[in-house]
């Protein structure tokens, strides 16, 4: 199946079973009856005065009002990419490493969607240093995470499959800049290990995103770049590349010049090397939208429509004081109170702050 066809039906079943914009080919997060807009638009206004002064705009160093929030937090956004542990449970059921790749690369995209879905315009809680998260599924899944440094903002995780069959582990550092007062780039620098009872060992890396229309146009998110997943067992490797584009808006095309639209589908390679030759050869091919589905040869092996289990915290016996859930301010946004979310926020961030000043006294 080519791209284009691949695209087509894409869209014809997005636009049919779900209530969401899509436009050129990224995911459209406007909040247009959202009335915490004009507070999110006012907010990178502000910061985007250090443009200016050519400052480099690292937007995670500002603090956020509590309105425009997102009711969760980043463990709770991250985990939920990682709620396929389905498609990694059919990876360990296959004797071929190339269908085991096949199911890897899809769990590696099937939640990716999820950030931008749940949160809209509004991003998530940045954990406080310290800050854990527990979480089971109900096919035997169980995740740990930890905030490990304040900033940049990162965390480590650990995600164990149903049985014991797979280990999924790694780390977590967060960016997030102001490209220029409309577009926000932001990456999760990392890495992803899955170590599956067989010995097979796997890595994957992670797509960078973009949000155009931050002040003007539609708000638009998107991923770009390269996503590489490598079997270091049969020496497989497999790569997604998203083009790095992005639609302008007329200003931007006057300042920049004009450049292609980025779609939210791409290319899928799996090359294997050969032991006689060491040459890397062409195993499998596909295409795959992080909003949608992926096919390889023809064939679907993954669709954002099927259905999925979600993280809960039933039946863990004793849940940390730490956890995310326990935060007092997101306790507080779940209710509406925003005074309230407002002031414990405020309230956590100031405990942060004076920790690290401690921590730097005693270091000196």
């Amino acid at each position: 199946m080519n791209s284009k066809s691949l695209k087509e039906l894409i869209y014809r079943v997005k636009n049919k079973f779900i209530n969401i914009t899509y436009i050129d080919g990224g995911y459209c997060i406007n909040d247009k009856n959202n009335k915490n807009s004009e507070i999110i638009v006012d907010f990178i206004k502000d910061i985007s005065k250090k443009l200016v002064k050519l400052d480099i705009v690292d937007i995670l160093r500002f603090s956020r009002p509590a309105k425009i929030t997102s009711p969760m937090t980043l463990h709770q956004t991250c985990a939920n990419e990682w709620k396929r542990t389905d498609l990694l449970e059919k990876a360990y059921q296959c004797k071929d490493p190339i269908e085991r790749m096949k199911y890897v690369f899809c769990f590696a995209i099937s939640g990716i969607h999820q950030g931008p879905y749940l949160c809209k315009s509004n991003a998530p809680f940045n954990p406080i240093l310290g800050e854990s998260y527990q979480a089971n599924l109900p096919n035997g899944s169980r995740l740990y995470m930890e905030q490990t440094e304040h900033h940049p903002p990162s965390f480590n995780y650990l995600l164990y499959g149903p049985e014991n069959h797979f280990v999924l582990s790694g780390f977590g550092t967060i960016e997030a800049n102001l490209d220029t007062i409309n577009i926000i780039k932001g990456d999760r620098i990392g890495k992803n290990i899955i170590k599956f009872a067989d010995g097979s060992l796997y890595s994957f890396s992670n797509l960078k995103s973009r949000i155009n229309g931050v002040v003007m146009g539609d708000r638009i998110y998107n991923y770009f770049g390269d996503l590489i997943i490598k079997d270091y067992k049969n020496k497989i490797e497999c790569i997604y590349t998203l083009i790095d584009t992005y639609n302008q808006g007329l200003l931007s095309k006057m300042i920049f010049g004009k450049h292609k639209i980025q779609y939210d589908e791409g290319k899928v390679e799996i090359k294997q090397v050969n032991p006689q030759t060491k040459e890397k050869e062409l195993k499998a091919t596909g295409y795959a939208s992080w909003l949608g589905q992926a096919f390889f040869d023809g064939k679907q092996y993954w669709s954002v429509f099927e259905n999925s289990d979600v993280w809960t915290q039933d039946n863990i016996g004793f849940i940390l004081e730490s956890d995310s859930t326990k935060r007092l301010d997101l306790i507080d946004l779940i209710k509406g109170d925003y005074d309230g979310a407002q002031k414990n926020k405020e309230n956590l961030e100031k405990i942060q702050r004076d920790d690290a000043k401690l921590r730097e006294k005693n270091e000196k």
